[in-house]
């Protein structure tokens, strides 16, 4: 073959062979053994958008994403170096401006003495690859993040072979290592033994079967913590008799916790307004939707399952009652109001007193709601009026009873005068029928005759005035005076009973504001009973001391100590309670009416036994200086009122 025909014949080769290289679908290059590009194919340059020329030598480069530079550059040195195949990997830019990353590989051509004579590489687009392994790691990442946000571990068991799987918070809600390998023992060595033979039963049939499982138990921990757990298995296994289970393992600990208490409370919920006759309710203002409590539907009356409207709740409304509703109704739609008032309801034939209190809440979505409870007071509103009907009975029974004592005592005392008025009639008639008449004698009977008829009508008109029915008198009351007065007025049982009663009054005791008759009762009911106390036995001493003192707080006190049989066995915590009496004929009212006069006065009353013997009462009402008098009496009206 001639020289011309060789060179054709190469050339020829040349070209066929740089038509395979721009046919082959991935970029290929060559450089010098220093590293120096000096060929790319077409694809190359097509997809860098540069030409040879630009590429040639370092030019290639410029397309690098920067953060490759150093690393690519380090890397090809090392190859260069090393005389060895390699690769590497980083991102070129496409000549739309977008990077991709491509797998760089370069291999050498050696000479008969072993040095490089050329390098040929190519570069393959691995973008897509790359791109998926970056989702699997953010997946796996995600995975592993939402697992332990969720405190859900994943679990792989293929019961024929005993392989299994545990993901990381799998072995954290187990509370086992990641080191020691899964085992179905070692998941049964944590259940709860109360647990055990259940989980045991529903795992081995799940086994048998090839039937999924889903199912809650606790795990009993070493260091004690109990846990629950939520475990979800599924067969994805196409033959049924030998099942490949996935699933999850979940703490639900804490929503369990939450489940118990949320119980717990709504059972104290419901069982304090049980208790407490209380019922609850939801009104949505806008809509008019009501919802009750199960314990607002007893009260009203209504079934459980009945759908509550304003018809249905005005149909229970006592009648006289239904302005005042329709007021409150009003006040809450317009929103300057939060209810709170007292209606009566009719259930059954049956007169409920009820209260209502609510308050308004204004959503952020513009809504408004009225959230409210109803009380259930009709046993305290009976109590309160059979109470005040107790006491007014009880306040008249009391001047009765008071009536029967002081009647005799009355009598008493007015016989006196009444003996001496008939007395002194016949001497002075004896004295003017004389010869010659005793006029001067008969004149001072006549004066004796008129005091003693004084003396009458004054013990009628103290009489009168203690026991007279109507409006209190409120006014400043001398309690001294008031005192020596009911003295005077026992004064005859006290001889009867040879009783001496002693006084021991403060002299610049101030005057109260209060009403006279009343705290006269207390006197009389103190002293009446220090004089059945005494009584008829043989006893000495047989005193009583009336006792009036100033004290510190300016409070007046007024006392009545005896030397009678005492209290002793009786609760003093009782005293003053309606009904409860030491004497085999008492009405237990005396005490309990004085207590009540006393509190109305603003004042506290007391007893207790002696030492050695007797007892001693009394009571302590706040005083006032004198300017101060009206004022007081004025508010002792209003407090009454």
């Amino acid at each position: 073959m001639s020289t011309a025909e060789f060179t054709q014949d190469s050339s020829a080769n040349s070209v066929e062979q740089n038509k395979i290289i721009n046919a082959i679908p991935v970029m290929a290059w060559s450089t010098l053994p220093d590293g120096t590009a000096d060929f790319f194919n077409e694809h190359f340059l097509s997809f860098l958008g540069i030409t040879s020329e630009v590429a040639h030598g370092w030019g290639w480069m410029t397309s690098l994403h920067p953060d490759e530079l150093e690393t690519l550059a380090s890397v090809w040195s090392a190859l260069i170096a090393s005389k060895r195949p390699g690769e590497t990997e980083a991102r070129f830019r496409r000549s739309d401006g977008q990077y991709r990353w491509f797998l760089f590989r370069a291999n050498p051509v050696y000479a008969e003495d072993g040095s490089v004579t050329r390098w040929y590489g190519t570069n393959t687009d691995i973008d897509d690859r790359k791109r998926a392994e970056e989702a699997l790691r953010r997946s796996a990442a995600f995975l592993a993040q939402g697992q332990t946000l969720t405190e859900t571990g994943s679990v792989w068991w293929k019961p024929l072979t005993q392989e299994i799987f545990w993901s990381d918070e799998a072995y954290r809600v187990a509370g086992y290592p990641k080191t020691q390998q899964p085992s179905v023992e070692l998941m049964l060595g944590r259940c709860h033994p109360d647990d055990l033979a259940h989980v045991q039963e529903m795992v081995a049939r799940a086994v048998e079967n090839g039937a999924n499982l889903e199912l809650e138990h606790r795990l009993l921990m070493p260091d004690g913590e109990v846990k629950y757990v939520r475990l979800v298995l599924q067969n994805i296994g196409l033959d049924r008799s030998a099942p490949e289970f996935i699933g999850a393992v979940t703490d639900i600990t804490q929503r369990k916790t939450a489940e118990e208490l949320l119980r717990r409370s709504e059972m104290l919920l419901a069982e304090g307004q049980r208790i407490s006759l209380t019922g609850t309710f939801s009104w949505q203002v806008d809509t008019d939707e009501i919802t009750f409590s199960n314990e607002l539907h007893r009260i009203f009356g209504f079934p459980k399952d009945t759908i509550v409207d304003f018809d249905r709740i005005t149909e229970r409304v006592y009648p006289e009652d239904l302005p005042l509703l329709a007021e409150k109704m009003s006040n809450v739609r317009s929103g300057s109001d939060n209810p709170d008032y007292e209606i009566r309801l009719r259930v059954s034939d049956q007169v409920k007193h009820v209260r209502v209190v609510g308050r308004i809440i204004k959503h952020l979505n513009g809504t408004t709601e009225c959230l409210g409870a109803v009380q259930d007071v009709t046993a305290q509103r009976l109590a309160e009026e059979a109470r005040d009907k107790l006491r007014s009975e009880l306040a008249q029974i009391a001047r009765v009873m008071s009536l029967s004592t002081m009647a005799a005592a009355i009598a008493h005392e007015v016989n006196q005068p009444l003996t001496g008025i008939v007395t002194n009639a016949s001497t002075s008639l004896h004295m003017l029928s004389a010869d010659p008449p005793n006029i001067d004698g008969a004149i001072e009977t006549a004066r004796r005759t008129i005091r003693d008829g004084n003396r009458a009508a004054d013990v009628i008109t103290r009489l009168r005035v203690l026991f007279k029915r109507g409006t209190s008198a409120v006014e400043p009351v001398d309690l001294n005076e008031a005192a020596l007065e009911v003295v005077s007025l026992l004064s005859p049982d006290l001889q009867r009973h040879r009783i001496s009663l002693r006084t021991e009054l403060f002299e610049a005791l101030p005057r109260v504001a209060g009403d006279r008759v009343q705290l006269q009762q207390v006197i009389m009911n103190f002293l009446r009973n220090s004089i059945d106390a005494i009584g008829d036995r043989s006893q000495h001493p047989r005193d009583i001391v009336v006792r009036t003192e100033l004290g510190a707080d300016r409070a007046l006190r007024f006392s009545v100590e005896d030397t009678g049989c005492g209290i002793a066995g009786t609760d003093p915590d009782r005293l003053f309670d309606a009904f409860h009496t030491t004497k085999a004929d008492g009405m237990g009212i005396g005490l309990s009416i004085s207590r009540s006069i006393v509190e109305a006065h603003g004042g506290k009353i007391w007893g207790r036994g002696n030492s050695a013997i007797g007892a001693k009462f009394g009571f302590s009402i706040p005083g006032k200086p004198e300017h101060c008098l009206e004022e007081g009496a004025d508010v002792f009206r209003a407090g009454r009122s």
